[in-house]
């Protein structure tokens, strides 16, 4: 998603902000140092949310100030500031050399324990060397560990806010949603706009991977609203920008035309070269995607020009150029020699960018766009030099996020078998030692050793015991939803997966269900996330209740839920959905009215061979399309394929 992958240095101002209602608002005595600097980066960061160029030169002008002063406070807390600034602004190299700045000014006071780790952590955040994933989870426990300590909140909220950063740039989409989640609530509980619209506005672009019923506008909509009046044209430029992309890798590029437009409007407005330069892009993949070659190259030339007039900007120039390239490669019919020679020495371009920039990323974007330019050419062979080049990379990425996952459910497991392991070490050096003493203390006190030997020995197998069990809760965590107890998103389609296996092997019936909460955002608005985390509760026992023993139901994501009925046919839904109606009805949710009137609608297919509907994605696909048309009818209903039989009947209203 190269609207996503292209905004994420952005993301390190929105924590900050919530320092001064964190830790100015009754800070322990011990704390009282660091308020004049929180206050400098809290009222940098707000400026910065309406025009970070107004706010950077304030910042220095303050530097300026207390360098003259000789206050080595403010000093190192301008340095971190500027640190953040200079990373909004795409320029990660000079926010780098700004964090290293302020260690110099590190106080050395009673107080600098508790300032260490912001800087430790601005050193990470704006650093930009290779990103080594077990490099990261070690400094961010101990970072953890040091936040929690000094009971700083805020730190904790924005290492939160960097393990979601780390995870979309390493493109794992379940990891970084559930990071997102857990910044937006920590951000509202610290009463920090700037956070939860970061947090919104980051999962607009992963919503549609994450399950395709979800609409990224919602999520930007949600952003806006908690920006509210204040100033945030800055702001307001980046959550259009992911939007536009969302849309334009949702295919909906004529949608995204309006809101691209807008992004170059702010950016024109607060002179803001890295939204210029995000808004041309935006506007060139609309006129690609609608066929408007002229218009694609012109904006997409516009982008270069401000990345060539801005050195911090230059790294960006990849998705420009690939853009020119493929805008060349669809006029080439229409030019001659003179468009041929534009074209290759555009593939050039693009290749030089590959080489002075690499990454993952650019390898996929040159290889995909070099191929389509080589073929317009018909310089076939190294057309598909490139698109090998291309696939390559696509299953590596493929490859290599599959490791990951692997590698830290291993991780988790390994944790846990090395505590037991430690603590038998432990236990096994005391027992040594124990014995030794027995046979010194033999003539004198052998059965007290004895008793005191055996106590240990069952002390030891006791912690065994809990050991093993401690390990069994570790695995079933990784497979539970935190909230209802049910199967999670992994645990439920593992089983579908492999339920529809056996069904297709044994030739037996299979029925999925896509059951989603109505109305449940109205609940979250108007009763709180906590009303709302209880209805999702109460939805979960009442499900429990209803299954029966062979069924499987598990969370999917929000509040959808995945109903898995081996040997079930379609059309033996209407009972279970009105089951299912009536234990949610009789369910008490504190909090709502009785009675709550909680509904939801149910989306299913079943399994039909030869007919495509033999696989999970295509089942999982019919059920959401189901489930659409139950929304559509009114909500509180059922939809599904004609019931067998003929019936003409395939959507079950409410009753009432």
């Amino acid at each position: 998603m190269r609207g996503l992958a292209r905004r994420l240095p952005r993301s390190g101002r929105a924590v900050t902000v919530a320092l001064a209602a964190t830790l100015l608002l009754g800070a322990p005595p011990l704390a009282r140092a660091q308020e004049t600097g929180v206050a400098l980066i809290t009222g940098t960061l707000q400026r910065a949310m309406d025009d970070p160029g107004a706010a950077l030169g304030q910042l220095r002008q303050q530097i300026a100030a207390a360098r003259s002063a000789g206050d080595r406070d403010r000093l190192f807390w301008g340095h971190l500031a500027l640190a953040d600034l200079l990373a909004e602004t795409d320029d990660r190299v000079a926010a780098h050399q700004a964090a290293q700045a302020a260690r110099a000014w590190l106080p050395n006071t009673l107080v600098s324990p508790r300032e260490r780790p912001w800087l430790d952590f601005y050193l990470r955040y704006t650093a930009v060397g290779p990103f080594v994933p077990a490099e990261h989870r070690q400094a961010q426990a101990q970072a953890r560990e040091a936040a929690r300590a000094a009971g700083d909140e805020a730190l904790l909220c924005r290492l939160d806010l960097l393990d979601a950063v780390r995870h979309v740039e390493l493109d794992d989409a379940d990891e970084a949603w559930a990071a997102l989640e857990a910044v937006e609530r920590c951000g509202a509980k610290l009463g920090d706009a700037a956070l939860q619209a970061y947090a919104l506005g980051t999962m607009a672009p992963l919503a549609v991977r994450i399950a395709p019923q979800l609409r990224p506008e919602g999520y930007v909509e949600r952003a806006l609203q908690v920006l509210g009046e204040q100033p945030a044209r800055h702001q307001r430029a980046w959550l259009l920008d992911d939007l536009g992309w969302a849309l334009v890798n949702g295919g909906r590029a004529a949608q995204a035309r309006v809101h691209f437009e807008r992004v170059l409007a702010l950016a024109t407005a607060i002179a803001n070269p890295s939204f210029t330069m995000r808004g041309h892009e935006g506007l060139a993949e609309v006129a690609l995607r609608e066929g408007d070659t002229a218009a694609a190259l012109r904006h997409a030339r516009a982008a270069l020009r401000v990345a060539d007039e801005q050195p911090a900007l230059r790294f960006r120039r990849v998705t420009a150029q690939t853009q020119v390239v493929e805008a060349l490669a669809q006029t080439l019919a229409e030019g001659g020699a003179a468009a041929r020679s534009a074209l290759a020495e555009a593939i050039e371009r693009l290749r030089a960018l590959e080489h002075a920039q690499p990454s993952s990323r650019n390898t996929e974007l040159v290889a995909r766009s070099a191929a389509r330019g080589l073929h317009a050419l018909g310089r076939d062979a190294e057309a598909y030099a490139e698109l090998e080049r291309y696939v390559a990379q696509m299953l590596g990425a493929q490859r290599a996020m599959r490791e990951r996952e692997a590698q830290r459910l291993q991780a988790r497991y390994e944790s846990a078998r090395r505590d037991a392991e430690n603590a038998a070490l432990r236990q096994a050096a005391e027992l040594a030692r124990l014995e030794l003493e027995a046979r010194e203390q033999r003539q004198r006190a052998l059965l007290a050793a004895l008793a005191a030997l055996a106590l240990l020995l069952a002390g030891g197998g006791g912690y065994f015991a809990r050991a093993l069990a401690r390990r069994r809760r570790l695995a079933e965590l990784a497979l539970r939803d935190e909230l209802t107890g049910l199967p999670n998103r992994r645990a439920v389609l593992a089983f579908a997966r492999e339920q529809l296996a056996l069904a297709t092997r044994l030739d037996l019936p299979i029925t999925l269900a896509l059951v989603d909460l109505d109305r449940f955002k109205d609940i979250n608005d108007r009763h709180g996330h906590a009303v709302g985390d209880r209805v999702l509760e109460a939805f979960a026992a009442a499900a429990q209740r209803v299954v029966r023993g062979q069924d499987r139901v598990g969370r999917y994501g929000g509040e959808e839920w995945l109903l898995v009925m081996p040997g079930t046919h379609v059309g033996e839904l209407p009972a279970l959905f009105g089951r299912l109606r009536e234990a949610l009805a009789e369910q008490p949710v504190e909090g709502l009215p009785v009675p709550h009137r909680v509904t939801f609608s149910m989306g299913a297919a079943e399994r039909v061979p030869g007919q495509g509907l033999d696989t999970l994605e295509a089942l999982i696909a019919e059920a959401d399309r189901q489930l659409y048309r139950a929304k559509a009818s009114g909500r509180d209903a059922l939809c599904g394929p004609a019931l067998p039989g003929g019936a003409a009947a395939d959507v079950l209203p409410n009753a009432a």
